[in-house]
């Protein structure tokens, strides 16, 4: 276990070490907020008042829209030391009762169940398909009976490589299954930030659930909302609705 904590520790560096540079560009970046976060939203339905796990929660941006705007109990971690510390300075100002830790679905603990667990971009940091078991039946020991776990990946079935979709310019990368991409300005296309994911198969996430104890899983398409529509208009996101770069998996236990 110590091995897979490493190995998954060396990739949230990435974003441990820009952390600064990451969280400003996703505070306003279309993608996350007119495509991710809405969809996922949509799937959870009413949570008033519902206990709520943000796994992978950054600087928690999106643990802080689900307690502001839908009256969620959140509680967010994550695995870098310099977004959980982000987060907890953003939570002494907002006052909206989360609780932030620095942990990974390895070790991350908590003595009460929650309604909803979610993970927007996370799943595809994972360095093997053991840990995507592993991650998953993190989230469902978490989640109270018929909890449903929520989830945005890079989509297995995706294929428009090495071209503009929306914000993101996405290359496979020497090592098979891996993939470079670029976080882009939405109006000048200029090169904001850059990553590194895995692009799993279907088989590899169904079979992580399965072997993490969930009962189904179903694969949904991300549409954007109509506020981004109107803000960037319908010929920003054309090509991400017919080449679907994200999927979202909705696991039930």
């Amino acid at each position: 276990m110590m091995e897979k904590i490493s190995e998954v520790k060396n990739l949230a560096e990435q974003f441990n070490n820009g952390h600064q540079e990451y969280a400003s560009f996703i505070e306003s970046d279309p993608i996350r907020n007119f495509l991710h976060y809405p969809t996922v939203e949509d799937e959870l339905g009413d949570i008033r008042g519902k206990r709520i796990l943000d796994i992978g929660c950054g600087d928690g941006l999106f643990s802080r829209r689900l307690a502001k705007e839908r009256g969620a109990h959140v509680v967010g971690y994550y695995i870098s030391p310099n977004l959980i510390e982000r987060a907890q300075k953003k939570e002494s100002d907002a006052h909206l009762d989360i609780e932030y830790k620095v942990a990974d679905p390895l070790t991350f603990q908590s003595p009460d169940l929650f309604d909803r667990a979610v993970a927007v971009i996370v799943l595809p940091y994972s360095p093997d398909i053991d840990y995507i078991k592993n991650f998953f039946a993190s989230a469902r020991n978490n989640l109270k009976e018929r909890g449903t776990f929520v989830a945005v990946v890079f989509n297995p079935e995706f294929r428009d490589f090495n071209q503009v979709v929306a914000n993101r310019f996405f290359r496979k990368a020497a090592t098979a299954g891996q993939v470079n991409f670029d976080f882009l300005d939405p109006d000048t296309k200029e090169t904001k930030f850059n990553a590194n994911l895995a692009q799993f198969s279907k088989a590899d996430y169904e079979r992580g659930a399965r072997e993490g104890g969930f009962l189904s899983v179903e694969w949904k398409k991300l549409t954007p909302s109509e506020e981004g529509v109107k803000k960037l208009g319908k010929e920003f996101w054309e090509k991400a609705g017919a080449s679907q770069p994200y999927a979202l998996i909705v696991a039930q236990k």
